[in-house]
C-alpha cells in the first residue's frame, strides 16, 4: 500500500473519503462506481476504510484515486488479510482514529448476541470506542452498517455506513466525507448512492 501521511499538508483543508464494509467478493462483486466517482470528483487527499474490506482488489481500486488507510474488520481475517486493528494519525492538529469497531472475535460474538436480542444501539460501540481510544478527537468506525455522525463529549464518532446494498441502508450503498479545516474545525457529510 502507498504511504499515507497527512501531517505535511497542514495549513490547507484536508478532505478524506470515508468508506467501510465493502464486503467484496463475499456479498457483492465490486465497488459501486458512484462511490469511486464521488471520491474522484471531491479530490480527496486520502481514503479511510474502516474494515471488512475482504479483498486486496478493493484497496488497489481505491489507491488509484488517493492513498488509503485501512484497518481490519471481523470478515477480513477469513480472507487472510493482515491489517492493523486500528490506526491513528493527525490532520491539521486533529487526532483521528480508524477502527472497525468489533475489537476481538470474542467481543464480536458477544456483540452479535446483543444485536440479535436487542437490536442496534450506538451506545454499545461508543462505550468501548471511547475507552479504547481516549485521546482521539475523531473516531471513525464501521461494522454496524449504520451511518453515524455524532458528537459525544466533544468527540466525533463517524460511521460511513455500508458501501454495499443491505437492509440497514435500504439497499442503497453509503459512504462519507470528513474534512478537517486548517483551524481544526471538523466537517462531515454522510451520503447515500443514488442510482
Amino acid at each position: 500500500m502507498k504511504e499515507f501521511d497527512m501531517e505535511p499538508s497542514q495549513g490547507d483543508p484536508i478532505c478524506f473519503g470515508v468508506i467501510a464494509d465493502t464486503h467484496i467478493p463475499d456479498r457483492v462483486k465490486s465497488l459501486p462506481e458512484g462511490i469511486l466517482a464521488a471520491f474522484r470528483d471531491a479530490g480527496v487527499a486520502g481514503i479511510l476504510h474502516a474494515g471488512d474490506v475482504s479483498s486486496w482488489q478493493v484497496i488497489e481500486t481505491l489507491e488509484k484515486i488517493a492513498p488509503v488507510k485501512v484497518v481490519q474488520g471481523n470478515r477480513d481475517w477469513f480472507f487472510g488479510m493482515k491489517l492493523p486493528m486500528s490506526a491513528t494519525f493527525k490532520a491539521n492538529g486533529i487526532e483521528i482514529t480508524l477502527a472497525h469497531g468489533h475489537r476481538t472475535m470474542f467481543h464480536y460474538m458477544v456483540d452479535k448476541w446483543a444485536y440479535i436480542t436487542r437490536g442496534y444501539l450506538f451506545k454499545r460501540y461508543y462505550d468501548h470506542l471511547a475507552v479504547d481510544f481516549p485521546t482521539a478527537d475523531v473516531i471513525i468506525f464501521g461494522h454496524t452498517h449504520h451511518q453515524t455522525s455524532l458528537w459525544v463529549e466533544n468527540r466525533l464518532f463517524f460511521n460511513p455506513g455500508a458501501a454495499y446494498p443491505c437492509p440497514h441502508n435500504r439497499f442503497t450503498p453509503e459512504f462519507g466525507f470528513l474534512t478537517v479545516l486548517p483551524d481544526g474545525t471538523i466537517q462531515t457529510e454522510c451520503r447515500q448512492l443514488e442510482e
